[in-house]
């Protein structure tokens, strides 16, 4: 799906943005980035292919942090009821226009949504699946993002869930430098890092919360929540479901685990 960048928002106005958004932060490659694999199409289409298949069609979707609506927008053309909730104006600005053009029989108002989960006015029960595409590491309370999506999602509903897992070794994901595990690397010594390289601390400080893989884990199974690996997670028969993981698949549920793994990537359904 090609990035369309429409009438009074062109890409010099979106480029704009991000580069004063992340003044210090990102890179220029990563602003180029950014725009293909975020604005475009890249990752929409991926988060598509892993969400599409385990939902029927017609399935209400809720993505919180949608950004630029790119996610809601693939979703929708794959006939997921899809609708995004995201916080910066600019950005939902960005996808009701964009909707707009691309679908002009869907209403933009109500297919984004411009707010705070922690205030979000649905009926609990009503969604069959809820997104959190790299959202949690700026959500400083985990539990109380977790718990409401959790209470929005009808029982058999599912939660998928990608962020970074700060207790790996790896580049961080947005100033793009080689970064310690969060117990080597805490808050105070990642800012004075970057204040070393010459970054800017602003947007570490304020805006990234450490998750982990196990942190992650543990608050969904603390919801009841029944967990997989992302990239295997699949529609069982409870008989199978309830064989433990370790027995069915050992090495696979050990790297699931596993606390230094790249990203926390996981699917959760509501029991």
């Amino acid at each position: 799906m090609k990035t369309e960048f429409i009438d009074n928002l062109t890409r010099q106005e979106v480029e704009d943005y991000l580069m004063k958004l992340y003044t210090g932060v990102f890179t220029s490659e990563a602003i180029s980035s950014h725009l293909e694999n975020h604005v475009g199409f890249a990752f929409a289409e991926y988060a598509t292919q892993v969400v599409a298949p385990r939902l029927k069609f017609g399935a209400k979707l809720l993505d919180i942090g949608s950004g630029f609506g790119s996610c809601v927008l693939a979703a929708r053309n794959a006939g997921l009821d899809a609708i995004g909730l995201e916080i910066a104006p600019f950005e939902v600005k960005f996808a009701r226009q964009r909707l707009k053009k691309a679908r002009p029989q869907d209403d933009p108002q109500s297919v984004y949504l411009c707010g705070d989960a922690h205030n979000l006015n649905l009926s609990p029960e009503t969604l069959d699946a809820v997104t959190l595409w790299n959202v949690l590491e700026h959500i400083q309370d985990c539990e109380a993002i977790l718990r409401k999506a959790v209470q929005l999602l009808k029982p058999g509903g599912i939660m998928f869930i990608i962020c970074p897992n700060y207790m790996a070794w790896r580049q961080e994901a947005h100033y793009h430098v080689p970064w310690k595990p969060s117990f080597l690397f805490p808050k105070e010594k990642g800012a004075a890092y970057l204040r070393a390289l010459g970054r800017d601390t602003n947007f570490f400080e304020n805006s990234i919360h450490y998750r982990t893989n196990r942190e992650v884990l543990d608050l969904l199974k603390q919801l009841c929540m029944e967990v997989r690996d992302l990239g295997t997670f699949e529609n069982r028969s409870v008989s199978v479901r309830r064989m433990p993981a370790l027995i069915r698949h050992p090495i696979r549920h050990l790297k699931f685990h596993n606390p230094f793994r790249h990203s926390v990537e996981v699917a959760a359904r509501k029991v």
